[in-house]
This record gives structure tokens, sequence and C-alpha cells, in this order.
């Protein structure tokens, strides 16, 4: 596409956030192998921009360390963290997911990494309840719509007295389209992130900036939240890993409405092309801490 053509056109039509909501179902994102690559990249990058897989204000220096990491996806996390732990620590890691599947095959992971169905928003089994050290939970803003806390309370029933919480997150609220100059073009950037944030509160969290809060009022010990935008350069590489998502947005709605899955591609092709210029979307991330007491 050429620069002239990378900016919105009057006469395209922008499909509503109404009309996306009722194609992309209860989750917004993909399964498949685009996404299990989105997910490993963007673990890395947000490694990069925070310094950190686990917080440091988190101690591992236990002899036995149970670990759970709920939504673990393709459980990068789970293996990065296996590979920081020291050798004189005993671990049992377990991953959490509604699709555990996205793993890959049990006979190359790790002998003391399981995985388990389940879902944060069922009662957690009574064999689970107050049986880890460390619960990590990242990126679920897709899938809570409105009040984190009942999603907190069960992360915290895993959780035995003493034991730690993270949960990582994305303030969706602060994005916007950040460029270079101000003479490249970001109209189709802004286009696509109307169409797949704004005005759903599924797809724009505004929990997120007082997820803190929401820990100190369920009860959790020295709460921290570490803010981090990331330096520019690691930015951009995790906004094109992002660009992944509306592109799954487009085919979650191909069958069903293909006129505006084609809307939405014709945007995401200026998007592409904007990008390339030097424009990208910008917002801060944060990463939540804290302990259950241990009464």
């Amino acid at each position: 596409m050429s620069a002239a053509t990378a900016t919105l056109p009057a006469a395209l039509p922008v499909p509503t956030v109404t009309e996306i909501k009722a194609g992309v179902g209860d989750y917004p994102l993909a399964r498949d192998y685009v996404d299990y690559n989105r997910l490993n990249l963007q673990h890395h990058l947000w490694k990069d921009i925070f310094g950190y897989s686990l917080s440091p204000k988190i101690p591992r220096d236990k002899t036995f360390l149970k670990v759970a990491d709920v939504g673990t996806g393709t459980g990068v996390w789970l293996l990065d963290l296996h590979s920081q732990l020291p050798s004189s620590t005993e671990t049992e890691l377990v991953g959490f997911d509604t699709d555990i599947e996205q793993v890959g095959p049990r006979k190359w992971l790790p002998d003391n990494l399981s995985l388990r169905q389940w879902s944060v928003f069922e009662n957690v089994p009574e064999d689970l309840v107050g049986t880890f050290d460390i619960v990590n939970v990242r990126l679920i803003v897709f899938v809570i719509e409105e009040d984190p806390a009942p999603v907190l309370r069960n992360l915290l029933k895993l959780l035995k007295p003493g034991g730690y919480l993270q949960w990582c997150e994305i303030d969706l609220e602060s994005q916007h389209v950040e460029t270079i100059s101000p003479d490249v073009p970001k109209d189709c950037l802004e286009a696509v992130q109307k169409l797949t944030v704004v005005g759903d509160t599924r797809l724009l969290p505004l929990w997120v900036k007082t997820l803190d809060e929401t820990f100190k009022a369920e009860g959790l010990l020295g709460v921290n939240a570490d803010w981090q935008a990331g330096r520019r350069h690691t930015a951009y590489s995790m906004h094109w890993c992002n660009l992944t998502i509306p592109m799954n947005i487009s085919d979650k709605i191909r069958k069903s409405n293909p006129e505006k899955a084609a809307q939405i591609d014709r945007l995401i092709e200026g998007a592409i092309d904007e990008s390339a210029k030097g424009a990208m979307w910008a917002h801060n991330r944060v990463i939540v801490t804290g302990q259950k007491p241990e009464i």
C-alpha cells in the first residue's frame, strides 16, 4: 500500500464495536499457531520491559516451591521460571488453562511441570485450596467484564497462608498511537484501535488502574504496583506482536460477517503501512504483587 492510501479514506465504513463483539464470542482472541507465536514472543518482550519474569519482591529461596500459572497459554512463563530457579530448590510447577493443548507434547516438558484444565471463573477444586507458594496470572483483561475481585478471590484460594500473588496486566485505557514524527499517518491504527477496544468493557478494562487497591481491599499485604511503558524500541516490537490481535478478530468473524472482516482487513493493511513508517500503539503495563496473610 502506498503512503497516499495509508490514511483512512473517508468513504471506508468502519465496523462498530457491537458488530465485532457479536462475532468474536466469549474469548475474542484465537487459539492457533499464530497466537502461539504471539504469546511466546510477548512473554520475552514483557520480560525485557520489566526486567524480570517473577518480581524480585517475591522470595524464591524456600527449599520447596509450588508455583501455579493461571491462564498459562503456551506455558512459556513456567518454562522460563523453571530455568531461573536454583538447582537446590525443589519445585512443582502447575499450569492452568481452559485449553492446555497449547503447551505442546507432555514428553517435552520438564518432569516437575504439569498441566490441569481449569478456569479461574470456576470454583477452586478442593484439592487445590491453599496449596501454592506463588500464583502468577497475566493478561486476562480480555475475559473480565468489569470487576476483578471475584477472580482475585479465586486466585487467593489457591495460595497457602503467606503465599504470594503476581498479576500482570496492560492498561488499554492508556493506549494511544505514538509516531516518530508528526507527519507519519496514523488514521488506520486509530480506527483499528477504536473498533477492537473502545466501548466494550472486556476489550477496554477500566479496573486495571486500581488493581493494587483491589489487592488491598481483599486483605493482601505488602502490595506493590510496578508500572512500565517500556523503551521505545521494545514497545515498537511489542506493537508488531499486538497487531496480530485485530487479525485474529477479523478471522473470527469472517464466516459470520465476511463484509465486516474485509473492512477490518483493509484497516489492518493500512495500519501495517503506518507502522512501517514509524507509528505504534503505546500503553502502560503493570505488575501488581501482594502476600496472602499468614492467618
